[in-house]
């Protein structure tokens, strides 16, 4: 396991950013734009040998192109790199991931060969709630899972599951609109994006979100769409007013399913990012 521990100047991850690499070098996530991922890959396969921690700072701010990276990023990184091993248990990770399913962050302790450098804060991904499985949700699904996020599907429905259950690979729930709060624990998602373009259904799912505690819900459709929708939700209405999106998505421009997925997704990544 790889852990930016702090950077100076421009580089392309910031400190507490990880990424993982086995015994033979693959590895998942990027720490530098793939400048310094071979050279970690290489490094990678005597720690978990050892077992022993090392401490590794890539100076480039006088990289040069003939005899030195040629990276050009004119920044410094200094990174951990930890092993992890079954013999204890693939500590502190496991217990990190243990953390997170419930938690929306985790302290990780990090520690060299010969000392303990202080602890990382991560993140839990974003979990996200798509109530509609129409043809447009799967390109929505699509974005969400790259970003990494954590996403779950329902829909009133069984064709429509059926058809997302074979072209994505998310958790997909088939159940009746008005029992979408005791289907799912609500509480447990940071946003909920409603598009299931039925207005008995997106009241149904409006009307349970309006009781949640989830932060971001957005909502599929014009605007006079959303305003008959919460004078029909009467009183309930006025818990969504600050947290409703509608219509949802930052308007960046283009047409159709996919165009719209992609102002959806930037504009929970602008909602959700680390830097905000």
């Amino acid at each position: 396991m790889i852990t930016v521990l702090s950077t100076e100047g421009s580089t392309y991850s910031k400190m507490g950013s990880q990424m993982l690499v086995n015994a033979i070098g693959d590895f998942q996530g990027m720490l530098s734009g793939g400048c310094l991922e071979g050279d970690l890959a290489e490094r990678s396969k005597g720690i978990i040998d050892s077992s022993i921690a090392e401490v590794i700072t890539y100076d480039l701010r006088d990289d040069d192109e003939v005899f030195g990276l040629g990276v050009g990023c004119e920044g410094a990184i200094t990174i951990l790199i930890q092993s992890l091993s079954g013999e204890n248990d693939y500590q502190p990770f496991r217990a990190l991931l243990k953390a997170l399913e419930s938690a929306p962050e985790a302290d990780m302790p990090l520690a060299d060969a010969s000392a303990e450098i202080g602890v990382s804060r991560i993140k839990a991904p974003v979990r996200l709630l798509i109530l509609g499985a129409g043809l447009d949700a799967e390109p929505l699904i699509t974005f969400a899972v790259t970003l990494g996020w954590e996403v779950n599907v329902s829909d009133h429905r069984p064709a429509s599951v059926s058809r997302l259950k074979k072209t994505s690979d998310v958790m997909v729930d088939c159940m009746p609109h008005h029992d979408i709060a005791s289907g799912f624990d609500l509480s447990r998602f940071d946003a909920a994006i409603v598009m299931s373009h039925n207005l008995d259904a997106d009241r149904s799912y409006l009307s349970a979100l309006a009781e949640s505690s989830i932060e971001f819900i957005g909502l599929l459709g014009p605007p006079h769409r959303r305003e008959r929708l919460m004078r029909e939700l009467g009183p309930a209405a006025d818990s969504l007013r600050d947290r409703l999106r509608g219509p949802v998505g930052k308007q960046i421009g283009g047409r159709g399913p996919a165009a719209i997925a992609l102002e959806i997704a930037a504009e929970l990544q602008a909602h959700f990012s680390i830097d905000t």
